[in-house]
């Protein structure tokens, strides 16, 4: 996506959570729209890695292996999306985002493996 389409995308979000911004006293739209697009990389890439997690787990069930991929992804994707941008217009690739989005990734990663906790052994989940 162009600068212009993303930044286009980023205003019309804004515009639906602006009053959420608002009740915590930030009316700089400078600075929602940063956080806006920092969170959108952080979640986008926690659901890339879960679901690539799920798919590694089917393929190669809870092995090492599984592991692995859902690494490699978690690693390669970030590094893939932002190299892109470097040749789209009006984009830049950034360290920086590039870090957001492996936490996202790590996260992603963190609430599987806490969902596999809790589904193979419920009750000591909660202890």
């Amino acid at each position: 996506m162009s600068g212009p389409d993303s930044a286009a995308e980023s205003s019309n979000f804004l515009f639906l959570v602006r009053p959420f911004f608002e009740l915590f006293g930030c009316t700089d739209e400078s600075i929602m729209s940063f956080f806006i697009r920092k969170c959108a990389h952080f979640t986008e890439h926690a659901i890339a890695v879960m679901l690539g997690w799920k798919a590694a787990r089917e393929w190669f069930g809870a092995s090492q292996k599984a592991l692995w991929v859902t690494l490699g992804i978690w690693v390669l994707v970030p590094c893939i999306d932002e190299s892109i941008q470097l040749s789209v217009p009006g984009r830049a690739g950034m360290f920086t985002d590039v870090l957001i989005d492996m936490s996202g990734g790590f996260t992603g990663l963190l609430v599987m493996t806490l969902l596999c906790r809790i589904r193979q052994n419920p009750r000591s989940a909660y202890r």
